[in-house]
């Protein structure tokens, strides 16, 4: 490969990467707080790219639609929260699975929704013409809605790593992570800061349905690949674990660039195994057994 290409390749892998980065922190999160592996964050990633072709159709504006997708799949990921997931666990708290199938059918039935009001046709949402063409970046040429795709997930994912490492929620949610019983004794209210965390992963999977949506195509089944990598992603980083999550989605980026650009018939047996050499020389990820006691 010339110079020009692994830098295309890189900056393809990082764009990913970083989108990535926000289904998958989303996910760790929830996991970590709650212990339950939310298999709906598919259909809320989905959600929020429909929604924003929605305010996009309407009001012409694909800002606008970026802007009120994440708040409101935010608060649809709250209401699932309070009224459906904490009565099941508080009425089944040893079991793991009924919150899992519960999650599973809130995926089918989000899906099926979504073909009831917007069909089940592969539509488009329009970039914004600003964003559209290419940008040379010295020797290479670049997209650069994906540069923004890049920049703007990036920021995102930055502003989340501040909340979660610099601010006072995110001690009460790192300590949550690690051991909630201790962290309720010591007065945080566990039950709330899971409605928060539940929905600022909702809001993140919404704002790369957005991103991802526009550089790709919208149908109500857009959301279980990108779902997919995110687990992945997630155990190559070690479960519950948040810089884990950061690190195992770029890993995961780029491992996808130039597995598509070098071996486009292996690209996505690669990814397996790059998860099964990680799990193989440590098991708990790169990161899981360092956070998680």
């Amino acid at each position: 490969m010339s110079l020009e290409a692994i830098l295309t390749q890189l900056l393809m892998g990082l764009t990913v990467g970083v989108n990535l980065v926000l289904v998958a922190t989303g996910l760790t999160l929830v996991f970590g707080m709650m212990g339950v592996i939310n298999f709906a964050h598919s259909a809320l990633f989905m959600l929020g790219a429909y929604v924003a072709l929605m305010v996009s159709s309407h009001l012409g504006s694909f800002w606008l639609g970026l802007a009120v997708a994440p708040p409101a799949i935010a608060l649809l990921g709250a209401a699932v929260e309070r009224w459906l997931l904490r009565p099941l666990r508080a009425r089944h708290p040893l079991s793991h699975l009924l919150p899992l199938l519960l999650t599973f059918g809130l995926s089918l039935f989000f899906e099926g929704s979504a073909k009831v009001l917007w069909g089940a046709d592969i539509v488009s949402l329009d970039k914004p013409a600003l964003l559209g063409g290419a940008l040379a970046l010295g020797r290479v040429t670049f997209p650069t809605y994906w540069l923004f795709a890049l920049v703007a997930a990036a920021v995102l994912a930055v502003g989340v790593w501040l909340v979660v490492e610099r601010t006072s929620l995110g001690l009460s949610i790192r300590a949550a992570t690690q051991d909630p019983m201790m962290a309720a004794v010591l007065g945080v209210n566990t039950q709330r800061l899971n409605t928060v965390v539940f929905a600022l992963g909702s809001g993140l999977a919404a704002a790369a349905g957005v991103i991802l949506g526009a550089m790709t195509s919208l149908s109500p089944q857009m959301g279980a690949g990108i779902v997919l990598d995110a687990f992945i992603a997630i155990v190559i980083g070690g479960l519950g674990s948040f810089t884990g999550a950061i690190v195992g989605s770029l890993l995961l980026g780029q491992v996808q660039s130039f597995g598509v650009a070098l071996l486009p018939a292996f690209h996505t047996p690669l990814v397996f195994l790059v998860m099964a050499v990680v799990l193989v020389l440590r098991p708990s990820g790169l990161f899981g057994g360092a956070e998680r006691r």
